[in-house]
């Protein structure tokens, strides 16, 4: 595997795979880019704002169900015997087939009708919960799917069935809806298409992946699906806190504020993700590494590229929230329309917490990947807490910008505490700060 070489050759694979992450980061972002400016351009702003609080429910509920799953899948196979990966992919699908039944059922029966309900109005979110309960298999399964290409060094593979995959199917859709009611007479009929062409894309994905890891030398794995969703534990809480600050803001603001306003936040929420993706590609690219080089006692030896990918991420993030500052209120309402002008304020709120993030480095997946799940869950759980008590104090009285303050505080906060925490329990330093000079401890 890349991860595994050493010396030049280690260096030569990071770089190489740090490209395709980035490519794939790239697309995905331009097609969630392309989506909602599709959306808020195509669609009345009130079905964007249900369609986006839709969307920000499917995302919260699939990492629900996956429990840590998608984590799991990257250790297990960056430091499992190469023998044993088919078998591994057979008990980390029936444990996600568990939770995805678990959650599925609690979205259906008790959350979903509770959520829509607290809506303004009601009416314009109902039609979604069965929609976001169909769609959770598929939202599911993609994260371990890729996951699982990447932790075999097949990232180039991992391209084709990125979370890209879903926006251009939504982009194709309701760019045909606004063509023509003859074959879409609907919204609703759009997203059950769209449903449809994901689930076949993927399902393709998992019989590649079978295909892929398929051995004639092939024995059992130790782990059983109880043992992999326990390990899973742990990472569950942390994914719940990085999905939850700031994509869960658009259904909390959705029981405070009119469903135009949720479309605004959307906009901003979109806007501000724009500037994480330098952190997500270089914690995607060493999450793989951090894991093998943890089991081989040699974490140490990646001090350097975990630094140097805290500088590269803050040398891209700070230009840009600076180009947002200043030349946002002109390209926002030229690029979204003129009703999602106030989508600024709360995108460059959100964009300073981002900053922070950046300028810590990838903390969190170096304390999760090297045994310290327990701490980032509990860092997470305070976060998650933290975020939406803020954002129903705030949210209540500055609306959507309250929201994207409380986001950026909580996202701050967090990642501050587990830079500090890598350093000390690790010895890891991941800020984006000089090296240190002379010998390493």
């Amino acid at each position: 595997m890349a991860h595994r070489q050493g010396g030049v050759g280690q260096h030569g694979a990071l770089r190489r795979d740090a490209a395709l992450v980035a490519a794939g980061q790239l697309a995905a972002i331009a097609s969630a880019f392309l989506f909602t400016v599709v959306g808020a351009r195509l669609l009345p702003p009130e079905d964007f704002g249900a369609l986006s609080w839709g969307l920000s429910w499917l995302t919260f509920l699939s990492v629900l169900a996956q429990y840590g799953l998608t984590q799991v899948a990257t250790i297990a196979l960056a430091r499992g015997d190469a023998r044993t990966h088919a078998s591994l992919l057979r008990r980390l699908l029936v444990g996600q087939a568990v939770g995805v039944v678990a959650v599925g059922a609690l979205w259906w029966g008790v959350a979903g009708p509770l959520a829509a309900a607290s809506g303004t109005p009601p009416e314009a979110y109902r039609p979604l919960v069965l929609l976001v309960a169909a769609w959770l298999p598929v939202a599911a399964v993609g994260p371990v799917l890729v996951n699982a290409f990447r932790a075999r060094g097949r990232f180039g593979l991992s391209l084709l069935f990125g979370e890209h995959v879903r926006r251009v199917l939504l982009i194709g859709l309701v760019v045909l809806l606004a063509a023509t009611a003859t074959l879409l007479p609907s919204l609703e009929t759009a997203l059950w298409w769209a449903v449809g062409l994901e689930t076949a894309v993927y399902l393709a994905g998992v019989l590649w992946l079978f295909q892929e890891v398929r051995s004639r030398q092939a024995r059992e794995a130790a782990s059983s699906p109880w043992q992999l969703l326990r390990s899973g534990g742990p990472f569950t809480l942390a994914t719940l806190a990085s999905v939850t600050v700031p994509q869960a803001g658009t259904w909390l603001l959705a029981a405070l504020a009119p469903v135009d306003e949720v479309a605004v936040f959307a906009v901003a929420v979109r806007i501000a993700v724009l500037f994480a993706v330098p952190v997500s590609i270089g914690m995607r690219t060493l999450a793989p590494r951090i894991a093998a080089a943890s089991a081989e006692g040699r974490l140490a030896d990646l001090a350097e590229p975990i630094r140097r990918s805290a500088v590269w991420s803050t040398a891209v993030t700070a230009p840009a929230v600076l180009v947002l500052a200043v030349a946002g209120p002109v390209l926002v309402p030229a690029v979204f329309g003129d009703e999602y002008a106030d989508a600024v304020v709360p995108a460059l709120v959100m964009a300073v917490g981002v900053l922070v993030n950046a300028w810590t480095g990838p903390c969190s997946v170096v304390l999760s990947h090297a045994g310290q799940q327990r701490l980032v869950a509990v860092s997470a759980l305070v976060s998650s807490v933290g975020f939406v008590a803020l954002s129903v104090w705030w949210g209540s009285a500055q609306g959507a910008t309250g929201v994207a303050a409380a986001a950026a505080v909580a996202m701050s906060a967090r990642n501050l505490h587990l830079a500090w925490a890598a350093a000390r329990t690790l010895g890891i330093r991941t800020i984006a700060l000089p090296a240190r000079k002379g010998p390493r401890s």
